[in-house]
């Protein structure tokens, strides 16, 4: 099974899994989603709206989304024997939008997250590779993704690994009307065979 071979080494003998994430997942997950809102977010949103996605988004949140029985979703971590989850990546289909740009494909990366210590190494090229590799074993063969159009380094780091722009659209955001930017991948095959010679 696949992902029972998505072990990897890297910064020396530290040994990171890509495994499937699960009810008990949720207080971890919603730490490490809280803790790169804080970092990414804090200089392009205000506090009000950052405050909000930590409520809406808190351990509880994770638990029930965690706990439904939906075989379209899946949400994938990065763990480590000491470090524990470093990061975690949600994926399924392609969650509304009627412009016919977007309708061309069928999948969706809906969330990438790394606590900050650990990107630039890899690992953001790894959860990305492994929620394609889900999404194709699924049937999926292109999908897209939503990035804020002013984090620059997210929109770049996935032009990076093949994604085209798309579109930009302006969204409301917690309390905030957002420009986000959409880019997508027509064929995921590249995607699930990327190595992380492209770093985050």
């Amino acid at each position: 099974h696949w992902i029972e071979s998505a072990i990897y080494r890297t910064m020396g003998s530290m040994e990171i899994f890509i495994r499937p994430a699960g009810p008990a997942d949720a207080e971890d997950i919603a730490r490490v989603q809280r803790i790169s809102w804080a970092a990414t977010y804090s200089r392009q949103l205000s506090p009000e709206s950052i405050a909000r996605v930590e409520t809406a988004w808190d351990a509880r949140h994770w638990r029930h989304a965690l706990e439904r029985v939906d075989d379209r979703i899946v949400t994938l971590v990065l763990e480590g024997p000491r470090e524990g989850v470093i990061g975690f990546g949600v994926a399924g289909p392609r969650r509304g939008g009627r412009d016919a740009i977007l309708r061309a494909y069928d999948g969706e990366i809906q969330l990438l997250y790394l606590l900050p210590g650990y990107q630039g190494q890899g690992h953001g090229v790894r959860l990305m590779a492994a929620m394609a590799r889900v999404l194709r074993a699924r049937g999926t063969e292109s999908a897209l993704v939503w990035a804020l159009a002013t984090n620059r380094s997210a929109v770049g780091f996935y032009q990076h690994l093949g994604g085209s722009i798309l579109m930009q659209a302006r969204k409301a955001f917690f309390g905030e009307s957002v420009n986000e930017i959409a880019l997508g991948w027509r064929d995921l095959r590249g995607l699930a065979g990327m190595t992380p010679t492209v770093r985050e």
